[in-house]
């Protein structure tokens, strides 16, 4: 993805969304190290400072991942980010992974956010596909997902073997350049 903006911020009503530094490291730790919100992402928790280092150090290079920062009081929620699409070959296109400190679920901050990266990622990456995914069961994400207007494509079984050994079922969803360009976004594509 060689498309990205270096140092971009993404502003929203009551978010910022901007590059990570070593000094948000208690903020990287609201949700980093739940279990329940990293795997849930499909990602690993973080069990020591050595870890917790190495990940924030990780995000903070990628241009790519961006702190989800409250305007209101400057408190870190989350992490957000553009990465490969790999379902699709050879495409201009981008998907959205997530995750959310739990003090801050159902405050619609995340439908927020993604929708701002979809905004973003059409109207200056210029891409023509956003995709996005979560675990079969995950409803949290399925709300965050349809209310930020994806279209639902399929559910792929065996999608994924999270840290802990599952595997997961992934749920998948787009947008493409012409529905977003259109306005007519909703949860059910018509082929």
């Amino acid at each position: 993805m060689s498309f990205f903006q270096k140092g971009a911020v993404i502003e929203t009503e009551r978010l910022t969304l901007r590059r990570w530094t070593m000094r948000d490291m208690a903020g990287f730790l609201r949700f980093a190290a739940d279990p329940a919100v990293m795997l849930s992402a499909g990602a690993v928790p973080v069990l020591t400072e050595e870890q917790a280092r190495g990940e924030l150090r990780r995000a903070a290079d990628d241009p790519y991942v961006f702190a989800i920062v409250r305007k209101s009081d400057g408190e870190i929620v989350g992490k957000i980010k553009f990465q490969g699409d790999y379902r699709r070959y050879r495409t201009h296109s981008v998907s959205i992974g997530y995750e959310l400190a739990r003090a801050y679920w159902g405050n619609g901050y995340m439908t927020e956010a993604v929708r701002a990266m979809v905004r973003y990622a059409f109207e200056t990456l210029r891409v023509d596909v956003v995709a996005v995914s979560h675990f079969l069961g995950n409803e949290r994400s399925r709300r965050v997902i349809e209310r930020a207007g994806f279209y639902f494509e399929g559910i792929m079984p065996c999608a994924f073997s999270r840290a802990d050994g599952e595997v997961m079922d992934d749920v998948c969803y787009s947008i493409l350049r012409s529905e977003y360009e259109s306005g007519k976004m909703s949860p059910v594509r018509r082929l």
